[in-house]
């Protein structure tokens, strides 16, 4: 796939080299897709046009990585689902189908991204830039290790930027009247005044007073609230490596090892080297001998390069391709620019699958290897933990072998390798043990198969060379607690909830009271106060759902008072009159900001129009692979 290629082909240094191909548009279609070869078989077909398994394969192993980046362990429980991943593959098909159907758009309209345009989009990629700049050497390195010509990526992006072409002509001709921008601008910046009385639950707490049959009334009508999860109580053995002693690495080995793998600490030798490439083509040769010959004549290598090279990127830089290692370019070119050993030597014409080249060396650099004593520490650490994963596999091995040829007990496995059995309480799945919070432990701990049964659980591997083994003892089903055992919080959710009631009641007649006028009365008799809401708008620091339900209530008229019942962020209950509206009659500096917002939102809501259009006119037929998700 295109994205391993170049992932593999830069390294330890990128690991989204490609991830700057598909910034403009659909990134979950992949860029497998650019390169792989079409199988027989077929994800769907596109008004005659065929989307690939493989593509289909690639987009979704894309879109499973970044969810799984994005996610984590969420993602991986989320897996575990079958019909979730079926659902995800559909999802990657549709969008797969969404992007051909745009293509077949943009074909059909002519659109057409320039060479300036791809070449600018290029040269903007991060993948490709050292220190914020754009690196030719990197440019090379980075196409040459993925097995992509410089061709085939041109086109790439000149794919991606003429589908943008249409994404954006969409976008742009959107637009936003100006009578509703300016509508928006002034209710946005509209104040309101007002007045509110909390209603304090405290106070009506103070009402309640239940007695022992009432709590047993509201515990008996709201078991549900009462229930007790299913409990499993198990045995298990943990194998962790890190646990145990860690066996020193000799000297001896380290050296051994060190002399083994000469090669691997070995930095090779590097060639800065320069070229001149003519495009392949009917007077490709003529052209590259004509350049061969003036260059014999003695004109500059450098000012070649810049005028007569097809690689408009490095002839800006006179030819330089940067420094290269051996084996890391096309083979031909690879041994031409390694034949070179003096200073401003120039080879003879070089063809590879790009095209004629004419090389020159501008430096090199003898390879080297690393002395033992830069390297010991490094080559200590990693057979420490190469020892520690031999150990624990070996152990693995010999502890699901003894789980599964004694399988109602732990006792021959745990005196065997020398383990403890651990024995657990009661645990439901929401508070389990730390060690066994891993969602296959709960899934083998609450399985019906080794309750029933009475088995040990296969080896459950919790990563990092831990490993564990459980058996299950014994399950309580979920059901609902004793009254005795939960009368307190039986109690106390049934005053809450009668206070609540209280408090409802309040807030009721508060409202119809002050709509007519009257709540002075009330508010003495329950002791409480109005407080003044000033000049309020949408960004005023208050109770999120007080703003929310005041700009959401009825201008008051003459004879009509504007009141309502608020329930507060924080569960508490409010009653709100609204007294003044003031709407701004100039337009402020927003309206832009809004036109441009809503104008955007039209363009997106376009967009999904032109989808949903090329679809209902389009002839698809889907394959039998789109519905049939892989295990991975």
């Amino acid at each position: 796939m295109f994205f391993d290629k170049l992932r593999a082909g830069a390294q330890s240094t990128v690991s989204k080299v490609i991830l700057g191909l598909i910034i403009l548009s659909f990134a979950l279609a992949g860029v497998g897709s650019y390169v792989t070869q079409p199988k027989a078989e077929v994800a769907a077909v596109v008004n005659g046009e065929d989307i690939s398994a493989q593509a289909l394969e690639n987009a979704y192993r894309n879109e499973r990585a970044r969810l799984e980046s994005q996610l984590g362990p969420q993602f991986s429980a989320l897996l575990s689902d079958p019909l979730y991943v079926e659902q995800l593959r559909r999802s990657v098909l549709e969008q797969l189908i969404e992007q051909r159907l745009v293509d077949q758009k943009v074909a059909e309209l002519g659109l057409y991204a320039s060479d300036n345009q791809v070449r600018d989009a290029i040269r903007a990629l991060p993948e490709f830039q050292v220190d914020g700049q754009f690196s030719n050497e990197r440019y090379q390195q980075l196409l040459s290790r993925s097995g992509i010509s410089a061709d085939q990526l041109r086109d790439n992006i000149r794919q991606d930027l003429s589908r943008q072409l249409l994404l954006t002509s969409l976008v742009d001709s959107s637009f936003a009247l100006t009578a509703e921008t300016d509508l928006l601008d002034k209710l946005s910046r509209q104040q309101r005044d007002a007045e509110w009385v909390r209603i304090p639950l405290s106070d009506f707490a103070a009402q309640v007073t239940l007695s022992e049959e009432q709590v047993k009334a509201y515990y008996d009508a709201n078991l549900a609230r009462f229930q007790r999860p299913e409990q499993v109580k198990i045995n298990y053995l943990l194998l962790d490596t890190h646990s145990q002693a860690a066996e020193k690495v000799s000297d001896q080995a380290i050296e051994e090892e060190y002399q083994a793998n000469l090669k691997s600490y070995q930095q090779p030798a590097e060639r800065q080297v320069a070229h001149i490439m003519i495009n392949k083509g009917k007077d490709g040769k003529a052209k590259i001998d004509a350049i061969a010959a003036k260059l014999a004549a003695g004109e500059s290598f450098a000012e070649l390069a810049k005028t007569e090279s097809d690689d408009a990127f490095s002839g800006e830089q006179g030819g330089d391709l940067g420094w290269i290692e051996q084996d890391t370019l096309d083979p031909a070119f690879d041994q031409a620019a390694f034949a070179l050993t003096a200073v401003g030597e120039v080879s003879p014409v070089v063809e590879t699958n790009d095209g004629f080249h004419l090389i020159s060396l501008l430096a090199q650099k003898d390879g080297q290897t690393k002395p033992f004593s830069e390297v010991r520490d490094a080559i200590a650490t990693r057979l420490a933990k190469e020892q520690a994963a031999s150990a624990f596999y070996e152990q693995e091995q010999r502890l699901a072998e003894l789980a599964f040829e004694f399988p109602d007990s732990l006792d021959m496995a745990a005196q065997e390798l020398g383990l403890k059995v651990i024995s657990t309480d009661f645990f439901s799945a929401e508070d389990a043990p730390l060690l066994l919070k891993d969602p296959k432990v709960i899934t083998h701990a609450f399985s019906a198969e080794l309750r029933e049964q009475g088995m040990n659980s296969e080896v459950i591997e919790l990563g990092d060379n831990k490993a564990v083994v459980i058996h299950v003892v014994e399950q309580r089903p979920a059901a609902p607690l004793e009254f005795a055992d939960v009368e307190s919080q039986a109690r106390e959710q049934a005053t809450a909830l009668k206070t609540a009631e209280l408090a409802e009641q309040a807030a009721a007649e508060l409202v119809s009271v002050w709509s007519k006028g009257e709540q002075g009365p009330w508010l003495s008799a329950h002791q409480l106060s109005i407080t003044e809401l000033s000049t309020i708008t949408r960004e005023s620091e208050q109770d999120p759902a007080l703003i929310s339900a005041l700009f959401a209530m009825p201008a008051p008229k003459a004879d009509a008072a504007s009141v309502q019942q608020v329930t507060l962020n924080d569960g508490g209950l409010a009653v709100v009159k609204l007294n003044k509206v003031t709407t701004p009659t100039d337009s402020s500096e927003l309206q832009t900001q809004i036109q441009a917002g809503q104008s955007a939102i039209q363009g997106q809501r376009e967009y999904q129009s032109l989808i949903l259009a090329l679809k209902s006119s389009a002839k698809i037929k889907y394959g039998e692979v789109a519905a049939s998700p892989d295990d991975f």
